[in-house]
Formats: C-alpha cells, sequence, structure tokens
C-alpha cells in the first residue's frame, strides 16, 4: 500500500506536468470513454449456472439466429443487469457489429443476436465471471436454383467488327436462338436503317453481306447492328448487338485532342495515353525528338510510355523540363499529326526532410514534408496508413495523419510516401511512428472495501473500446465510465466477492480462535482492442465480510454416573 501511495504520488506529478505541457500546444482529445457493463450493472456473481442456447444452430449465411445464456445461482435467475460476456469465432453480433459484446441480464437470461457473411461453423462463448459455456452455430450457403435456358435471341460478337464503307464484306453475326425467316438491318443514324443482305441462318451464325454506307467529312462510321428474328410473324423479335460495326476509310489522317496524363517526370516511364482519331497501327510516337515505347493502338486512341527528358531535345543538351510537342504517325499511309506542348517533363519527386516522424494512434499529427517534384493532386501514405493532404506545392506538402488501429500495444512504424496522382510519380521519405497510447492507473478510491464494493478507478490515456478489470485473478467489467478533459477516465468496478483470504489466530474472552485478514491485490486495467495494460501492484487492500474472531465449538461434557 506504501509503494502504490508513492507511486501514485508520482504518476500524479506526471500527470499535472502533462496537463501543463498540453496547455502550450495543442489540447489532448479525451478518449472515448470504454464499453463495459452498462450503467446499472450488477457484478457477476460466483458459482453460478449458465446453459447457452441458440435459436437455429444452421443458419443461412447473412441471415440471423438468437443466442440465449440463462444464468441461475442456486436454482434461482440471478440479479437483473448481472454481465454476461459474448465471443463468437465466426461473423458479428449484430447489437455491437463485432465479434464480442457484453449483456445483462433480465430474469437470469441475456440474449444477442449473431449474423455471418461467410459460410462455416462458429463456437459461440459465453462467460459470466469465471464460468464459461459453448454453443455451436453453423452458417450455411444458400442454395442455388438452376437457371431456365432462355429461347430469346441474343447476340455474343460480329466479326470481323470492322469493314470498308463500299460494303460487299461478308460478316458473321454470332450469337444464340436465330430461327428463320431473319433480316439484318445496319443503323448508321440516319432516318432509314440500311438492310445487309443475307446468305445463310443456322441458330448460332447468321453470315450477312455489309452495305455501302457514305463517311462524309469523317473517316469513320460506327452502326448498330439488329437482327429481327422469325421477321413478319406473330413471335417476331429483334437484337441488337452489344457492339457497333465501324465502316472505316482505307487512308487515315491521325488528330491528337489530348494527352493524359500531360505530366510525368524527367527519368521518362510515365504511362500516356493520347486521345484523338484516325490512328492506325503501325504508328510511331515522338515527344519532341524521342521515340516513345507504343504500348496499343486504337482508332481514337494510343497508349504509350514517355522517353526520358533528356532525350527529347534534337541536340542531345541533356535533362528537359517543361512541355514538349507530341508527334503521331501513321507509318503505312505517312500521315502525322503534332499536339505543341501536350506532354511537359516535371522534376522527379524527390522527399528531402519530414517531421515529426512520431505521433498518437488517434492521429491528427501535422505532418510537413519538404522536397522538390510534388505535383497537386497527390497521395500521401503516412506510415502505411493514408493522411489527410492539406497543402500541396512543389516543394512541401502538409498532411494529417489518420488513426491506425493497434494490435498487441505495439508502436506501428512505416514509411512516409507521396504520390504524384496524374502521373504516378512517387518518392519515400522517413518512418513514421503511431505510438499505442499506453494506459496508467493513477488513483483508486477507496483504496481499502470490502469484498462486493465498488470502486473508482481513475485511468490515464484509457484507449477507446471495450475494457476489464482484474483485482488480483478476478476478473469484472466496469459499469460505467466518465472521460475527462484532462486525459483521464473514471471507470467504477464493482470488486469480485469469491476471495480467498488468509486466516491469523485470535483470542477472545481466554479462548482462542481465528479470524480472516484483509488481501492486498494488483489492481490491472487491460483494453481489449489494443491489449494496452498497467497494473496498479498492491493497489487496493479487499476486507473480508466477517473481520470478528471465530471461536471453536466447546468441547463437549460427559457426565458419568
Amino acid at each position: 500500500m506504501k509503494t502504490f501511495r508513492q507511486r501514485k504520488q508520482w504518476l500524479a506529478l506526471l500527470a499535472i506536468m502533462f496537463v501543463f505541457a498540453a496547455c502550450k500546444g495543442d489540447s489532448p482529445t479525451a478518449p472515448n470513454p470504454g464499453t463495459g457493463n452498462p450503467p446499472g450493472g450488477s457484478p457477476p456473481p460466483t458459482g453460478v449456472t449458465v446453459t447457452v442456447t441458440s435459436s437455429n444452430a444452421t443458419p443461412l449465411v447473412d441471415s440471423t439466429t438468437i443466442i440465449t445464456a440463462t444464468v441461475t445461482n442456486n436454482g434461482q435467475p440471478v440479479p437483473n443487469g448481472t454481465a454476461v460476456e459474448f465471443q463468437t469465432s465466426l461473423g458479428l453480433f449484430t447489437d455491437a457489429e463485432a465479434p464480442s459484446t457484453i449483456r445483462t441480464t433480465t430474469n437470469g437470461v441475456a440474449t444477442v443476436t449473431l449474423t455471418s457473411s461467410t459460410v462455416g461453423a462458429a463456437t459461440v462463448r459465453v462467460t459470466v465471471n469465471n464460468v464459461s459455456r459453448t454453443v455451436g452455430v453453423t452458417f450455411r450457403a444458400r442454395p442455388t436454383e438452376e437457371p431456365q435456358p432462355s429461347t430469346a435471341p441474343t447476340i455474343t460478337s460480329v466479326s470481323p467488327a470492322l469493314g470498308r464503307p463500299a460494303g460487299g464484306e461478308v460478316i458473321r453475326i454470332n450469337g444464340t436462338n436465330f430461327k428463320t425467316p431473319v433480316r439484318v438491318l445496319f443503323n448508321t443514324g440516319g432516318a432509314t436503317p440500311k438492310e445487309a443482305f443475307v446468305v445463310s441462318v443456322s441458330p448460332t451464325v447468321i453470315e450477312v453481306i455489309t452495305p455501302s454506307v457514305d463517311l462524309g467529312a469523317g473517316q469513320q462510321l460506327e452502326s448498330q447492328v439488329t437482327v429481327i428474328t422469325e421477321a413478319g410473324t406473330a413471335t417476331e423479335r429483334s437484337i441488337t448487338a452489344p457492339a457497333p460495326f465501324i465502316f472505316r476509310a482505307d487512308v487515315l489522317t491521325p488528330r491528337i485532342t489530348t494527352a493524359s496524363p500531360n505530366s510525368g517526370p524527367i527519368n521518362g516511364g510515365t504511362r500516356v495515353t493520347l486521345f484523338g482519331d484516325g490512328f492506325q497501327a503501325p504508328v510511331q510516337v515522338l515527344f519532341g525528338s524521342a521515340e516513345a515505347r507504343v504500348i496499343d493502338v486504337k482508332f481514337d486512341q494510343i497508349i504509350v510510355l514517355a522517353p526520358p527528358g533528356r532525350d527529347t531535345s534534337a541536340d542531345g543538351s541533356g535533362a528537359v523540363t517543361g512541355p514538349v510537342d507530341v508527334t503521331v504517325v501513321n507509318i503505312n499511309s505517312a500521315t502525322r499529326a503534332t499536339s505543341t506542348g501536350a506532354f511537359r517533363y516535371a522534376p522527379k519527386a524527390v522527399i528531402t526532410a519530414a517531421g515529426p516522424t512520431i505521433g498518437p494512434s488517434s492521429g491528427g499529427t501535422r505532418v510537413t514534408i519538404d522536397g522538390s517534384g510534388f505535383d497537386d493532386p497527390v497521395a500521401v501514405v503516412i506510415g502505411g496508413v493514408g493522411a489527410q493532404p492539406i497543402f500541396v506545392s512543389g516543394t512541401r506538402i502538409i498532411a494529417i495523419t489518420s488513426a491506425v488501429r493497434i494490435v498487441g500495444c505495439a508502436d506501428v512504424t512505416g514509411p512516409i510516401e507521396v504520390v504524384n496522382i496524374e502521373n504516378g510519380d512517387g518518392a519515400t521519405g522517413p518512418d513514421f511512428t503511431y505510438v499505442a497510447q499506453k494506459p496508467t492507473i493513477i488513483g483508486i478510491n477507496p483504496q481499502t472495501i470490502a469484498a462486493g464494493g465498488t470502486v473508482q478507478v481513475t485511468v490515464l490515456n484509457a484507449p477507446p473500446g471495450a475494457n476489464k478489470f482484474q483485482f488480483g485473478t478476478k476478473t469484472a467489467f466496469p459499469s460505467s465510465a466518465i472521460a475527462n478533459a484532462d486525459g483521464t477516465t473514471v471507470f467504477s468496478v464493482a470488486v469480485p466477492l469469491n476471495f480467498t483470504f488468509e486466516t491469523e489466530a485470535c483470542i477472545q474472552g481466554g479462548v482462542t480462535g481465528e479470524r480472516q485478514v484483509p488481501l492486498d491485490v494488483d489492481v490491472i486495467f487491460t483494453n481489449l482492442e489494443t491489449d494496452c495494460t498497467d497494473t496498479a501492484t498492491d493497489g487496493l487492500r479487499v476486507n473480508p465480510a466477517d473481520l470478528s474472531c471465530v471461536l471453536p465449538p466447546p468441547p463437549e461434557v460427559t457426565l458419568t454416573s
């Protein structure tokens, strides 16, 4: 007890220093109160009998089953408000949206609702004080119904999907449930669709000869292909191909409208998509005087990898920053197009310094990242967790850290990373450490109490979430938690009854007897989500319910006549 009081005074001094330091900087954020027994809950009795049942032992996945815990003591329901802890190995309890929750009894009964989106067996464990029972629930997959085959016609593809505007080419329309008589229409956007000549029809393939179309001033024309089956009958049906048929001129002239992204680092390698039309493979793409690597070519877009900026100058003058012209050449027709200043080379992103490199796991740390080559918009990842940029320039980024999940009460460490979203250029800086909030017990009131009484335990930096206490080897859950602005939380906890007390000799009326002596126990605080814990050694003295001297029964007297 003396050791704990000295430690309490020392911790109180640290708490005062912490508050003084907080006043000089940002005010600390009070942690959320933990969850435990609901307000008014009763301390779990000892020696109870627990029976666990489920309303449905084999529910379908994504459905629910009700888990019922019946708690009795000596054949009678335990007092209303007795805390019952539920834990499941699969799925979630709907009231807490978590795999564990605490409920209280009414007439000796506590219930929870269990659900799972995953097929499998769940073991539900119910704990009341030091008594645990389990029940099994198996979530089954939902049965599937065999789909009935459809008799409606479908079009899966048109091959080839490209043709000359003069027409006269044979194409195949692939699909299902084609029934004669059949008509095939090419709708090019005019008042009247053009009808193709049908060569042959089978249930899965229609062959037709394409009609002629007028391209006008364009280089290609898209046409919707429509098939009419059982044409002219009462069961006539119409279906349109999922992709249009394209009439395209034999000689195309390229045209560039934009490049995306339109900037990248000077060392090249940026994946750039050129949008426009009239692109006809094979093509050559130039950034200034440097040839880019072509990845893919379509009529209206080309994907390339940008060359290094140092190669874009005709005289090989070295590294280049700033805009360069982009040129596309259709090699077979020798036609070309140039877009002036379509791509801009920027300095490669580099992080030279960042700080601070340590902050609380609750987030909210303002981190300044210095360097070069930053190009808004940017993505910032700090310690493996996305951060919120609040300021971006070419040489500086300011971001706010997010909260991280702590496991095993261990700090989380990872690099500071920046990525330019438009061109994918990124840089990595120093590591950042999220410090787990270590709880500290700074007060217990009263420090001496009879078993079954309620104590107020004050904890500094108590993490949010479910918490529990141990008094020696006995476990108890708080009935309430009050968070204060100074970062402390006051928990109300009922001290268990089932302690084993040592005895000592006593003399009363000249007769020697024995009495139970008070017990000094450790008080241990544990956050069930982070596993962070703190111990107040011999922090509480527990008195037995009866401190009186118990005398042995008087000896039997035998009378002899």
